[in-house]
C-alpha cells in the first residue's frame, strides 16, 4: 500500500532541522504528538537523525498517523519555517495538501464527491476516515482502494448500528453485518411490511448490492491489501473505481435511509402502525 505522505515530503522537512532546531525542540513537537524515537538507517548530523528516528516510528499508511505527522510539520511551521515557507507548501501541494496562511496543513479532497447522508450521523468519523483513505490511494494503489472500500463498508454499517444501538457481535463477519444493517432499516427480507422499502423491486435491487458488497470482501481477499499477500496485485484502476461506485452505493442507500426522519423502518421501530 502507499505511504499517505512520500519520502519526498519528509526529505524536504528533514532535512531542513538541521539548520532550523535543536535537539529538545525536535523531541518537544514531536513527542507533543505521542511519537517516539524508533530505530533508523538515516545517516546525518544528531538532528536529522533524531527527527528520522521518529519517523522511523510513524506508520505512513494509517491516516491517524498522517493526521498527527501533519501537526508536527504545523508546528514546524509556525515555530521554526522563517517568513518564507514556500519550498515546504509547494512540496506539500504536490503530494495533495494545502496550507493556509495561519499555516495549516489540510489534505485537499480527491476526485471523489463526497458521500451522502452523513449529516444525519452524531459521529461520522471512522467513515470519513476510510474514505479519505479511498481519495488518497485512488490514483496509485488499486489493491490498497478495494481494501479501504471494504473498511468503507464496514465503518458504515458498524457506525449507524451503533448509533441505533443495535449490539454487534464481535465474531460478527461482514456479510452478518451487512444483513444486520439493512434488517434493522427496513431494507430487507424482514422489512416493514407495505412499505416501498419492501417492495420486490427494492428487494431485488438491495439484494444486489449486499452481493456486489460482500463480492468487494471477496475480491479484497484474492487481489486487495493485506494478508501478507506473497504476489503482486493483478488489480487496475478500472478495478479501484468499481469497487469505489459499488461499495458507496451500498453505503449511501444505509445513510440516507437512516438519516430519512419519514423512513418506514422509523414506524417499526418506534411501535407505531406497520
Amino acid at each position: 500500500m502507499t505511504d499517505l505522505i512520500t519520502g519526498r515530503v519528509r526529505g524536504v522537512f528533514r532535512d531542513a532541522v538541521s539548520q532550523r532546531m535543536v535537539l529538545r525542540e525536535i523531541d518537544r513537537i514531536w513527542q507533543a504528538e505521542g511519537f517516539a524515537p524508533g530505530t533508523t538507517t538515516v545517516l546525518g548530523g544528531q538532528r536529522v537523525t533524531l527527527w528520522a528516528e521518529y519517523e522511523a516510528s510513524v506508520d505512513w499508511k494509517s491516516l491517524e498517523h498522517i493526521r498527527r505527522v501533519l501537526r508536527v510539520y504545523e508546528s514546524f511551521l509556525i515555530e521554526f519555517g522563517g517568513e518564507d515557507i514556500t519550498p515546504f507548501t509547494r512540496v506539500l501541494e504536490v503530494d495533495g495538501f494545502s496550507v493556509d496562511s495561519s499555516r495549516k496543513i489540510t489534505m485537499v479532497s480527491g476526485a471523489l464527491s463526497s458521500l451522502s447522508g452523513l449529516d444525519g450521523l452524531r459521529d461520522a468519523s471512522g467513515i470519513r476516515d476510510a474514505f479519505r483513505r479511498i481519495e488518497l490511494l485512488l490514483d496509485s494503489d488499486p489493491a490498497g482502494v478495494v481494501g479501504a472500500v471494504k473498511e468503507l463498508i464496514e465503518a458504515t454499517a458498524k457506525t449507524v448500528l451503533q448509533h441505533l444501538e443495535v449490539t454487534v457481535a464481535r465474531d460478527a463477519d461482514l456479510p452478518a453485518l451487512l444483513s444486520q444493517t439493512q434488517d434493522v432499516l427496513g431494507l430487507s427480507a424482514s422489512g416493514v411490511s407495505g412499505a416501498v422499502d419492501s417492495s420486490a423491486t427494492i428487494k431485488k435491487v438491495l439484494g444486489g448490492l449486499k452481493g456486489i458488497a460482500i463480492g468487494i470482501t471477496e475480491l479484497r481477499n484474492a487481489e486487495g491489501s493485506g494478508h501478507g499477500r506473497t504476489r503482486a496485485s493483478n488489480l487496475t484502476a478500472r478495478h479501484a473505481r468499481l469497487a469505489v461506485n459499488a461499495g458507496r452505493t451500498w453505503c449511501e442507500i444505509v445513510l440516507d435511509t437512516y438519516g430519512d426522519p419519514a423512513a418506514p423502518w422509523r414506524r417499526s421501530r418506534d411501535g407505531g402502525p406497520q
